[in-house]
């Protein structure tokens, strides 16, 4: 009888899997032949699994550095890293390892140490009560009575400030809120600020004619200004935040009406308006918008304009692609042409955590932020010291005492250029150059590194990691625990997959909108076809999946927007077209939709396509490579469009 038995739940869960494996293999066979929308930086990588991959345990990381900075406070030792504010009651972290305003209350500042509770609360450590020590209200200290708004120093005001100086504190203050809802000091001035900002917001909309070319914004003047050398245009991306979170905080529609109008104003702007790090949050909360909010914002252009180094304020600012020397550098942040190449830890940092959250409201994107994540989590390494070649570094790990190794073990370089000093790569920093500090050690960077510890998660195939979507973002809404899982190996894996919490659920996969397991408890087994990513959001057992307009949904909580994607049927990038030719779109989603208009734009020419298709013939148009661009309307009023690089014989 148990012999039977046995067998009897043998093939059930055989039956079960078999079915599952249908389901996620189905529609990743749709998605292969359309669904996933490409991004070009990424795609341009060599290869889908890097050449030189290697898990890093960045939650662990980002422990040890909060138990090396902070735990100096109670240890009292000798290497100066952090201090006691006694004229602002609030501690300070420099933000340089020998840095010259180490000690000099009012001098520290908030992307280091409001950073550093942060990235430690993202890890599991509780901030406000660690040692016996609040840190957490201490960074109140950042707070401005007069003007009503969080700053980057305790005691300074926004007078010749920076936007992203303003603007990049004001998120990191008020995601620390979200995180510690009982520090009713901490959400008053989040409030406040949010209110400041929306009056500074009316200013620079100027009664519906926006304008945010600005350097920084006065507030005790009520005005923005320009220094005459740079603008900042993505201070709207930062103010869009605060508005949409001050709405999710308030109820207030005027907060989501700002939101709408600064993200119109991004959308519309005429090339990329990166200046620091400001637009690294508008893909994300674009998607967000078009899921909730019904707006159809171009998620393409805004992920180019983070990705492309096409900066109209700072030439060059984007993601780096390729291989110095001996290293792999796809995937990291900042400029992509200073002397051929300069990446930033904190710019890494800060930008996956606010692109990543993207696939959790279009799984389009799902297969090639997993491969930018996957490359980006492994590359992120060299600007350790320990990682990479001591000849190559801009300090001697050989002149170090006991002390301040265990300190650059933790604390990354504040950069990596692609050449200096007859080395390729070099990893160091600006402070040395500059004379800022003694060392390129980076404590405003090592202080984001919690981000990473709460996004990556490994599975029992190295390369293949799971993505905590939830993690990094700054958002009030419910959500069930959600996750990206991204297989690079060019072929099928079967990937263990563990659940959460103890209660029995079921597994969704947003890419495919289907649910792939039922009643799973603990772990079970996830088979990821090649090249493929699964989205897969964990929704209690026997719960229906109710679809609502362009969305899906359990007990009411979001689950997934129903998208669909538009790609040129049998035509590859760069492929030669030559004489009478047919141009037939295709369409491809995960729930059914159709093309209702299409129109094609080649040189600055438009055709209209009938029953998906156009013919042309190239000895219309001048011979040469030319740029062809899809643009269509489906019949459930999304929109989508696709671009080819053809060459016209």
């Amino acid at each position: 009888m148990k012999r039977i038995f046995i067998i009897g739940w043998s093939v059930v869960i055989f039956l079960i899997m078999a079915t599952s494996l249908w389901v996620i293999e189905a529609g990743q066979k749709d998605s292969a032949n359309g669904f996933y929308k490409r991004i070009n930086r990424i795609s341009s990588y060599t290869q889908a699994l890097p050449g030189d991959y290697k898990y890093v345990d960045y939650a662990s990381l980002a422990r040890d550095y909060d138990a090396l900075i902070f735990g100096l406070v109670d240890q009292g030792k000798g290497l100066p890293i952090i201090w006691e504010d006694q004229t602002y009651q609030t501690f300070g972290i420099p933000a340089y390892i020998g840095d010259r305003r180490m000690g000099k209350d009012g001098e520290q500042e908030a992307v280091t140490a409001a950073a550093a509770v942060l990235s430690a609360t993202l890890v599991g450590i509780d901030k406000s009560d660690q040692g016996g020590i609040d840190y957490v209200n201490m960074l109140n200290a950042y707070f401005n009575e007069t003007e009503g708004i969080f700053l980057n120093n305790p005691g300074r005001s926004s007078v010749n400030t920076s936007m992203w100086y303003l603007l990049y504190p004001a998120l990191l203050f008020t995601h620390v809120s979200r995180h510690y809802p009982e520090q009713t000091r901490m959400h008053a001035n989040v409030i406040e600020t949010i209110e400041s900002w929306y009056r500074a917001y009316k200013v620079m909309d100027n009664d519906g004619q926006p304008n945010f070319r600005y350097t920084g914004f006065n507030f005790l003047t009520n005005k923005p200004y320009k220094n005459g050398i740079w603008i900042e245009p993505d201070c709207a991306v930062g103010i869009a935040v605060l508005m949409y979170y001050g709405y999710e905080l308030t109820g207030e529609e005027k907060y989501l009406t700002a939101t709408v109008k600064l993200l119109d104003y991004i959308d519309g702007f005429f090339g990329s308006p990166l200046y620091e790090v400001l637009m690294y949050f508008a893909p994300t909360l674009m998607a967000k918008m078009n899921a909730f909010r019904g707006t159809s914002y171009d998620l393409d252009k805004a992920i180019s304009r983070v990705f492309d180094g096409n900066s109209v304020p700072r030439r060059g600012w984007g993601s780096l692609v390729g291989k110095w020397g001996d290293y792999e550098i796809n995937g990291l942040f900042g400029s992509i042409t200073d002397g051929g190449g300069y990446a930033f830890s904190m710019n890494t940092f800060a930008a996956v955590g606010a692109i990543a959250p993207i696939v959790q409201f279009d799984p389009r994107y799902a297969r090639d932020i997993g491969k930018w994540l996957l490359h980006v989590s492994s590359n992120t390494r060299y600007f350790y010291s320990r990682e990479t070649n001591p000849e190559n570094q801009s300090f001697s790990r050989s002149e170090t005492n006991e002390e301040l190794k265990q300190v650059i073990n933790v604390v990354p370089y504040e950069g990596i250029r692609k050449k200096s000093g007859g080395k390729t790569p070099w990893f160091g920093g600006d402070p040395t150059v500059h004379g800022w500090a003694a060392t390129d050690f980076s404590l405003y960077s090592g202080s984001h590194a919690g981000i990473f510890g709460a996004l990556f998660e490994p599975t029992n195939h190295e390369g293949i990691l799971k993505i905590n979507l939830l993690a990094t973002q700054l958002t009030k809404e419910k959500a069930y625990p959600t996750y990206l899982l991204y297989n690079p190996y060019t072929t099928t894996k079967k990937v263990i997959y563990r659940v959460k919490g103890e209660d029995s659920v079921n597994l969704y996969d947003t890419v495919t909108n289907t649910v792939v397991q039922r009643g799973v408890r603990n772990e079970t087994a996830l088979i990821i076809p090649p090249d493929a990513a699964v989205v897969i959001v964990e929704i209690p057992e026997k719960t229906e999946v109710i679809r609502r307009g362009l969305n899906n949904y359990a007990n009411g909580i979001y689950l997934s927007s129903n998208r669909s994607t538009v790609s040129f049927k049998d035509l590859d990038n760069f492929d030669t077209v030559k004489g009478q030719f047919t141009i037939e779109l295709v369409l491809t989603g995960n729930f059914g939709d159709s093309i209702k208009e299409a129109d094609l734009y080649i040189d600055n020419e438009i055709f209209r396509l009938t029953d998906n298709m156009v013919r042309l013939d190239t000895r219309n148009f001048e011979q040469g490579l030319k740029i062809v661009t899809a643009k269509v309307i489906t019949a459930h009023g999304l929109s989508d469009e696709s671009t080819l690089r053809l060459y016209f014989e």
